[in-house]
C-alpha cells in the first residue's frame, strides 16, 4: 500500500515498537471513548462499519455487538498494532489518508484518537465521507487542548539532564493536532468535509494512576519511551529512579492525569 500521508514512517516507527504495550496499557482506557462514540452512531441496522484508525482493534467487538450481522472493518497504518487484533477480525493496514473503498461503502464509520495524526484533517475527512453512503453517520474524537499531568511532565526534565536524544516524532513531518484541539475547530472541519448535522463536544479526561503503574507508562508510552531508548541502559535505570523520586516528593493529585477530549459527529449527506 502506498503511504500517502507525509507523516507516514513517524507514525509508524512512533506505534510499531510499543504495540503491546499499546494494548496492555493505553487501549482499555480510550475503549471507554470508543464507546462512547458508538452510543451516537446508528449501528443496529447497519451492514458495514469501518473502524478508522483500529489501532490493535479493541472497539471491534463492541461494534460487532451492536451491529449483529453487519461487515465489521478495521484499517490501520500500524501493521503491529493490526496483528494484535482479536482472532477472525477483518482489518488492513490502510492509510487513513488514502483510503481503498469505494464510494457509499460504509453506513458507519468511527475513528477514536487517530484524526489528529494526520497532516490533513479536512482532507482526509472528505475522503471519509466519500465512503459513507448517503445519511451514513461518522462519530470521532480528538485530544483538545488542555492537558495536566505533572507525574508525566518530570520526565522530560530528567531525560534532558542525562542526554536523552530528542524524541524524533517531534522532529517529523507535522501532524494536524492544531487544527481539530477544540470544538469550533473541529466543527469547521467536519463541515468543511461535507458532513451535515455536525455535532461536537468536549468532554474531560480524569485518570488516576499510582506511583507504579505512571512510572510504568512513562517507561513504555510517548515520548518519554522514545527518548530513553536514545540512552545506555545503566542511564535509563537512573532515569527512572530519578523521576520516581521527583514524582514522591510532589502532591498526591500529580498523579492525576486530565486531559480534554473532543468528541464530533456528522451525516454524509443524501
Amino acid at each position: 500500500m502506498a503511504q500517502g500521508a507525509d507523516n507516514a514512517d513517524v507514525v509508524v516507527g512512533m506505534y510499531t515498537p510499543m504495540a503491546a504495550d499499546y494494548e496492555r496499557i493505553w487501549a482499555p482506557l480510550l475503549r471507554a471513548y470508543g464507546q462512547r462514540l458508538l452510543d451516537g452512531l446508528p449501528l443496529s441496522g447497519a451492514t458495514r462499519v469501518l473502524d478508522l484508525g483500529c489501532g490493535v482493534g479493541v472497539l471491534l467487538p463492541d461494534i460487532a455487538a451492536r451491529a449483529p450481522g453487519a461487515l465489521v472493518v478495521g484499517v490501520d497504518l500500524t501493521e503491529g498494532m493490526l496483528r494484535r487484533a482479536g482472532p477472525g477480525a477483518t482489518v488492513a493496514v490502510m492509510d487513513c489518508t488514502r483510503l481503498g473503498f469505494a464510494e457509499g461503502s460504509f453506513d458507519a464509520i468511527v475513528s477514536s484518537f487517530v484524526v489528529f495524526h494526520l497532516p490533513d484533517p479536512l482532507g482526509a475527512l472528505k475522503g471519509v465521507r466519500a465512503i459513507l453512503r448517503p445519511g451514513g453517520a461518522f462519530a470521532l474524537s480528538v485530544w483538545g487542548q488542555r492537558w495536566d499531568f505533572p507525574a508525566g511532565d518530570a520526565w522530560g526534565p530528567i531525560l534532558d539532564a542525562h542526554g536523552a536524544g530528542e524524541d524524533f516524532a517531534a522532529e517529523g513531518p507535522p501532524d494536524g493536532e492544531e487544527t481539530v484541539n477544540a470544538p469550533e475547530k473541529l466543527a469547521g472541519v467536519l463541515e468543511g468535509a461535507g458532513f451535515t448535522d455536525v455535532r461536537v463536544e468536549a468532554s474531560a479526561w480524569e485518570q488516576p494512576w499510582d506511583l507504579t503503574a505512571a512510572l510504568d507508562y512513562g517507561e513504555r508510552m510517548g515520548s518519554s519511551r522514545r527518548r530513553l531508548a536514545t540512552l545506555e541502559p545503566a542511564a535509563r535505570r537512573a532515569v527512572v529512579e530519578e523521576v520516581r523520586a521527583a514524582v514522591v516528593a510532589m502532591p498526591a493529585d500529580a498523579l492525576v492525569q486530565r486531559y480534554e477530549v473532543v468528541i464530533g459527529s456528522g451525516t454524509a449527506p443524501g
